[in-house]
């Protein structure tokens, strides 16, 4: 069961262990949006960034740049979705 695990904020340590657990037993997908998409760390190889959401910002990320069609796709092949 693939999840996606959809982060909006910045930094939580919480979360981040969260994420950083699961990826270890288990495939998921990270995407980044809001102010998600300023985030930091070690983070799945299959990890988005909205590029919407960062040129807002301003911003630029290492991350796989997705468009709302993509986040579509995404939320629609993975069969559990996490929001934090």
């Amino acid at each position: 069961m693939k999840t996606l695990h959809i982060l909006r904020k910045i930094d939580d340590p919480f979360v981040k262990s969260v994420i950083a657990d699961e990826a270890a037993h288990r495939p998921l997908t990270l995407l980044l949006m809001q102010d998600g998409v300023l985030a930091t760390g070690e983070f799945p190889e299959d990890t988005y960034v909205c590029q919407e959401d960062l040129a807002a910002r301003a911003a630029e990320s290492p991350y796989f740049l997705i468009n709302y069609a993509g986040i579509t796709r995404l939320i629609t092949e993975c069969e559990r979705i996490i929001t934090w």
